[in-house]
């Protein structure tokens, strides 16, 4: 009996498997909204915080298209959403209540923003 235990315990193979922990991209429902002026950076007055649903972040366009509807009527120049982190999620431009550009790097840092590892996970 001692030698079939043996001999079971000897057959059985252990497979050891690695996986890799990838970071899922940041979200969060409600950012706050930060505008550029010529010499500083300030909150947004009009409009403290920007509110975002995961259908908003399907795709470029549909972004785009959220933030122009919820972006009427503020003035021309450059703003940007932040966590709650302090991180910067999104960096865009408008001009004529048009979202003209949606930022890829930051100019100070020339990492990437959070918003776009949403576009292309989709």
């Amino acid at each position: 009996m001692e030698r079939e235990f043996n001999g079971a315990i000897t057959k059985r193979k252990m497979s050891l498997t690695a996986t890799e922990v990838v970071d899922a991209p940041v979200f969060e429902s409600r950012l706050s909204v930060f505008r550029v002026r010529a010499n500083f950076v300030a909150p947004y007055r009009k409009c403290k915080f920007f509110y975002l649903d995961r259908s908003n972040l399907k795709s470029r366009k549909g972004f785009m298209n959220h933030v122009q509807n919820v972006c009427r009527g503020w003035p021309n120049g450059v703003y940007f959403l932040k966590l709650t982190n302090g991180k910067v999620f999104a960096r865009y431009e408008i001009v004529n209540d048009e979202v003209r550009t949606i930022f890829k790097d930051s100019p100070t840092t020339n990492k990437e923003y959070p918003v776009w590892d949403h576009f292309r996970r989709r």
